[in-house]
């Protein structure tokens, strides 16, 4: 984008952000055939894991892509893995307490996709590497300076940070993927929500020999209460290098004053090791905080990832949630950019994801305050795991199950089921793809969707989970949600399933 100031650029759909959110919104826009243009104001991807697992059904959104087998391998974890929590003064002791776990990343009953280890600075270069394969153009060093809208479209001015040349990109939509301090979200006057910071805290990323002080299973998590140089030890997906997180009082230190000196001193303290030499690959401020916006968009631009909610690392719901708004929103703005929906099935992205974000910030929370050893709320509430990562809800009722029941009802996650065919055995999410998708149990529905723009598997053994009939039918969306359901045949499958989607996407024909 070296483009002279009067010139300008056209695109279907510009993306603010070359993070998470952003690059896999990309993602999921090219597997429904829209090519998107990212611009990121920083050099590349993140340096540092500040998000370092991901869910199944984070892994099963990405499954259906092209960085889908990359992403499971990269973050495979050995079967029967055991690694250890600590609470101590140091990691030399004296020991609070210790305790072993057995690291459970695949549950095969819920979901063909494992729960996969990998820091942020390894999956981003994955995404980075997916996108562009798709003919997506990153754009990094280059950051929004402003931008107005119509009913045309979104009109974007755009620095090139090496250069300094400003370039105007005209895109029908426009995503903010920027950030907790989103200028998207600040240039839409969008206020936010929730209960707000639970304070600060730095980082540092570090690589050091701490087999001194390891114990019987490699160490996990560490909280260590040392009065001075206290916080959390945390392992990563790379052998030997490691995160140590403390509180930062932001009204007397900054970043500049935690100098590799003074972190190296710190974690000779902390760790128990007096001649530890550590080498350092960065250091972050970030606040734990539970903030929503009011709304996920305006017009012709939208939120998504932390712009959109901020929550704290408890639980480690954030760039998950991110990644689920992105699966959500690419393909309603594929269907409305490709002729095959109107413009109103837009507005169901803050519907959906609005309630189920804001519900998720609000777990993230009281963990947070559970945590600390702070009173919860009386009113508080606190859900499974699965029931926030594959239970929430599209819709009418609480976005959070208390426990997660696959149910097959519209507005939740399709279940897993495994099917067994002449080619093996495999999954009904393994059926879905880029487009609609219909189960049935009948021959009748396949010939009632022929000059339907969706794919059709006539398979058994999925429908007890789907709470429907032997014959009956499941419409199930591009992002894998249960759209529709039928318990038996209809009489005219053609006519039920053509008036469900012309409801479904807002269509006028």
């Amino acid at each position: 984008m070296q483009a002279h100031p009067s010139q300008e650029r056209q695109v279907p759909v510009l993306i603010v952000g070359g993070g998470l959110v952003g690059l896999s919104t990309a993602l999921f826009l090219a597997h429904q055939g829209v090519r998107a243009l990212i611009i990121e104001k920083h050099a590349g991807t993140s340096l540092h894991p500040r998000a370092r697992g991901f869910h199944a059904r984070t892994v099963e959104l990405l499954r259906s892509t092209c960085a889908g087998e990359e992403v499971e391998r990269a973050g495979a974890v050995p079967e029967g893995t055991v690694i250890g929590e600590l609470v101590a003064v140091t990691l030399a002791g004296p020991v609070h307490s210790w305790k072993t776990r057995t690291v459970s990343t695949q549950r095969m009953d819920l979901s063909p996709c494992p729960m996969v280890f990998l820091g942020q600075d390894r999956l981003e270069p994955i995404l980075l590497k997916a996108v562009r394969s798709q003919g997506v153009e990153v754009c990094f060093r280059h950051e929004l300076t402003g931008f107005t809208q119509d009913a045309r479209g979104v009109r974007a001015t755009v620095l090139d940070r090496d250069t300094g040349a400003v370039s105007t990109v005209q895109a029908a939509y426009l995503i903010g993927a920027d950030g907790v301090r989103s200028p998207v979200r600040e240039a839409l006057g969008i206020s936010q929500r929730g209960r707000g910071s639970f304070g600060h805290n730095i980082s540092t990323l570090f690589e050091a020999d701490l087999s001194p002080v390891q114990r019987e299973v490699p160490l996990g998590f560490a909280v260590l209460t040392h009065p001075e140089v206290g916080g959390v030890i945390a392992a990563t997906d790379v052998k030997d290098r490691w995160i140590h997180a403390t509180r930062l009082d932001v009204a007397r230190e900054t970043a500049a004053d935690f100098t590799e000196a003074r972190w190296t001193q710190r974690l000779r303290t902390v760790t128990g090791i007096p001649d530890l030499k550590p080498t350092f690959h960065g250091t972050f401020v970030w606040e734990a905080a539970e903030r929503v916006a009011e709304r996920f968009g305006s017009g012709r631009v939208f939120l998504a990832g932390d712009a959109a909610h901020q929550m704290p690392p408890t639980g480690g719901f954030g760039a998950n949630t991110g990644i689920h708004d992105a699966a959500n929103l690419a393909w309603k703005l594929a269907a409305v950019l490709n002729g095959h929906a109107g413009p109103a099935l837009l507005d169901t992205y803050d519907a959906e994801r609005r309630p189920v974000a804001a519900a998720t910030a609000n777990q993230a929370g009281l963990l947070a305050l559970k945590m600390a050893k702070q009173e919860l709320p009386a009113d508080a509430v606190l859900v499974d795991d699965d029931a926030v990562t594959l239970g929430y809800h599209y819709g009418e009722g609480p976005p959070l199950p208390k426990t997660f029941v696959p149910t097959g009802e519209p507005g939740t996650r399709a279940p897993h089921v495994w099917l067994e065919s002449m080619k093996g055995r495999t999954s009904t999410l393994d059926l879905f793809g880029n487009g609609f998708v219909l189960l049935a149990g009948s021959e009748a529905w396949r010939s009632g969707a022929e000059r339907m723009p969706l794919r059709v598997h006539v398979v058994h053994g999925w429908q007890q989970a789907y709470g429907v009939g032997d014959g009956g039918a499941c419409l199930v969306r591009p992002d894998g949600m249960v759209a529709a359901r039928w318990n038996e045949p209809v009489p005219d499958a053609g006519h039920a399933l053509d008036a469900t989607l012309k409801a479904l996407l807002f269509r006028e024909d």
